[in-house]
């Protein structure tokens, strides 16, 4: 059952969306929720979002993923507040920091907790060599997992930092792009950078599943190659 939903996660992304905006339009037949109404929340919202400072956003997405908090809602609002422009330079800025933060967290400070627990049942956490870190890194980072798992894994198997830092943002700046343009498009009312975003996360989806069965069909190996 795993197995087929990992094949046909692209799929159910997409009907997911479907669904989404088909219970949006029922609630709107079914209910006294008119447009008018959803257009001004999404004002008021907006010009509460204008007031907060700069500064949080770059922590909010810096800090709050480190905990396991979804990301995606973070760019959205940066999108809100920013416009696409600065939104994605700034977004990409705190993604940085974030999986810096991640890498020395999950390195000096849980490691050694975590390889004395894992010593107990005569484990070893593996460490991943340089030779292997680069392809290492972009197997976890399209697995699917959350943010915070994917970091605090390679972090654990003590991937080199630039490896980490340099295909970790290569693979998710597309995503922050297309979020961060779809986002904004959302509350503007753009439909044409609307359809942009959605295209180019698509666009990521289906790339993304297709180096999932490659590498699901490619002869197991290992990646710890360090002693």
């Amino acid at each position: 059952m795993l197995s087929w939903i990992q094949s046909h996660k692209t799929l159910a992304i997409i009907s997911g969306l479907v669904v989404s905006v088909l219970c949006f339009v029922g609630l709107i037949y079914l209910t006294d929720i008119s447009l008018a109404d959803i257009k001004h929340w999404m004002q008021m919202l907006n010009d509460e979002i204008q007031t907060w400072p700069a500064i949080l956003f770059f922590l909010m997405v810096a800090i709050l993923p480190l905990i396991g908090f979804p990301i995606t809602p973070l760019f959205i609002i940066a999108a809100v507040r920013f416009g696409v422009g600065w939104a994605i330079p700034f977004c990409l800025a705190a993604l940085a920091t974030n999986l810096t933060l991640a890498h020395w967290i999950s390195t000096r400070l849980l490691h050694n907790f975590i390889q004395r627990i894992a010593s107990r049942w005569n484990y070893n956490l593996p460490k991943v060599s340089h030779a292997n870190a680069t392809k290492w890194v972009f197997v976890i980072r399209i697995c699917g997992a959350p943010l915070a798992v994917q970091n605090y894994v390679l972090g654990l198997s003590y991937v080199p930092f630039w490896p980490y830092i340099w295909v970790s943002l290569a693979t998710q700046a597309p995503v922050v792009i297309g979020v961060i343009i779809f986002g904004e498009s959302f509350f503007t009312g753009n439909v044409g950078k609307a359809l942009l975003g959605l295209a180019l996360l698509v666009l990521v989806l289906i790339a993304v599943t297709f180096f999932r069965k490659r590498y699901a069909q490619a002869k197991p190996g290992s990646a710890n190659t360090a002693g």
